[in-house]
């Protein structure tokens, strides 16, 4: 079930009602979601929720035996161990198996070998679940973040049906002790998860799925036979689709997550306005983010800098290539997602450092000045992007050429063009709404009308979502 579905509301409202039937007996709320969370996911592919289980049992097993064990002993190591190679290795045998063989096959067949191909279908949601498995593994292995109570909470926290298939990616310390505390609705969190979901999907129906992705296929899908302004158009146009969609499905998640009463973190902080790599990977996809950082290039970084300190600075810059490669990878199965990591390796690496502010100056503030090294950055972005959406490299190679084929532009791609805009002032919006967040909810709030404004906003949201919907389809990154 996809969030933008009336089969998906009817069953949110069935959640939200079982849970205030069962007001007085809030002990059973916690039973009752993760129920919901497994048949959410058994919706999806039945025959994937034995795995889910599966990963939930083995981890959680290995987890208790690793907290029974003494720190730093080499019994909870190897434990520890043990967690991260069971986890990985059903992520890399489910996404990677058939991308491996293919890749392998140009030299088994030079030897006179050759091998099947796997036809494996990619369990949604396994790239996000299995990081979150193995950061709270690594966060109690490190004594850190907050014991896990028992099997149901930990079930729940792996699988908690708003965050499953697409995050954000949890530690433990963000939703455990909520589970631990049980969930805390009311009428705030209400209005704030209302005005979440009307946000996320205007952003995903309408935005990404209604204006921007049809422009955006019909170009991608046939690269070097429009002219130049129909590829850059479209370029820009994924960029804010891939944008509109993805953090549409964060402020959907976040939304549900407050009707039932959690609060999971921010996963955007208009990425494009930023002025440098290092920026920018700090405001998209925060929570990936901070997981590369914690639990790949800093281990990296530290295990090679002991063995040649001498050499810092050069073994940093290549744990940090080796990270963005690997996030690539985790994007896709494929040489060209390996790339787009590579390309943000290179840019974060070697992007000049932003010049330092005064002490005591806000690091996020924005100013006029600002705007060439946005636009800057911006591009050049855009243009690594071709090898994300691209389904290979020759016909990302393709695109790029077509980005330098003079033409004309006629009535269909004005109106992309439009759409592109109206994303750019919508995303310069939403910064300007986070920043000025308490003036501007003080000042609705003092609205006499305030009910009316919220149920007129509402309802221009969702018609046009009804209007438009069936235009588009899954969100992006299911497939990842």
């Amino acid at each position: 079930m996809l969030f933008v579905t009336f089969q998906f509301a009817i069953f949110l409202l069935l959640v939200l009602i079982a849970l205030r039937a069962m007001a007085r007996r809030r002990s059973l709320w916690n039973p009752i979601l993760l129920g919901a969370s497994l048949l959410f996911y058994t919706l999806w592919i039945p025959t994937y929720l034995p795995l889910l289980l599966l990963d939930i049992g083995v981890n959680f097993a290995l987890l208790r035996a690793m907290e029974a064990s003494a720190p730093g002993s080499r019994r909870r190591r190897a434990l520890l161990a043990a967690a991260i190679v069971f986890t990985i290795s059903l992520l890399l045998f489910f996404k990677y198996a058939a991308f491996l063989v293919e890749s392998a096959l140009p030299l088994l067949r030079g030897l006179g070998l050759d091998a099947p191909v796997p036809d494996v279908l990619l369990p949604l949601g396994i790239s996000f679940y299995s990081f979150q498995i193995v950061s709270l593994a690594v966060d109690r292995h490190r004594g850190s973040g907050p014991p896990v109570a028992g099997l149901l909470q930990y079930a729940l926290y792996v699988s908690f049906f708003p965050q499953l298939i697409a995050g954000p990616i949890l530690r433990g310390g963000e939703l455990l002790p909520q589970l631990s505390a049980g969930a805390q609705p009311s009428a705030e969190r209400f209005r704030r998860g209302a005005w979440l979901i009307a946000s996320g999907v205007g952003k995903k129906v309408v935005l990404a799925d209604f204006l921007l992705a049809p422009f955006v296929d019909d170009v991608f899908g046939a690269p070097g036979v429009a002219n130049a302004r129909f590829h850059w158009i479209a370029l820009y146009g994924f960029a804010f689709q891939i944008y509109f969609d993805f953090s549409g499905y964060t402020d959907m998640a976040r939304g549900m997550a407050l009707w039932i009463g959690f609060e999971l973190p921010e996963n955007f902080h208009e990425p494009y306005l930023s002025r440098s790599p290092q920026e920018f990977w700090r405001r998209w996809h925060i929570t990936l983010s901070r997981w590369l950082r914690l639990y790949l290039f800093v281990p990296i970084g530290r295990a090679w800098i002991r063995r040649g300190p001498s050499r810092e600075r050069g073994l940093l810059a290549l744990a940090q290539l080796l990270t963005m490669a690997l996030c690539g990878l985790w994007h896709g199965a494929g040489w060209h997602f390996v790339l787009w990591g590579l390309l943000q390796g290179v840019l974060l690496v070697a992007w000049p450092a932003a010049p330092r502010r005064r002490a005591g100056a806000d690091p996020d503030a924005l100013r006029w000045r600002d705007a060439p090294r946005i636009l800057l950055f911006f591009h050049v972005f855009c243009v690594t992007l071709v090898f994300f959406r691209a389904p290979d490299f020759g016909a990302a190679a393709a695109f790029l050429e077509g980005l330098f084929v003079p033409g004309e532009l006629p009535g269909w791609p004005r109106l992309a063009a439009l759409a592109v805009a109206l994303g750019a002032a919508l995303h310069v919006a939403e910064r300007v709404l986070r920043t000025r967040a308490p003036r501007l909810q003080g000042w609705f709030a003092a609205r006499p009308g305030r009910a009316v404004l919220e149920a007129v906003a509402f309802g221009v949201l969702a018609g046009l979502a009804v209007m438009v919907s069936g235009a588009g389809g899954e969100f992006i990154y299911f497939q990842f």
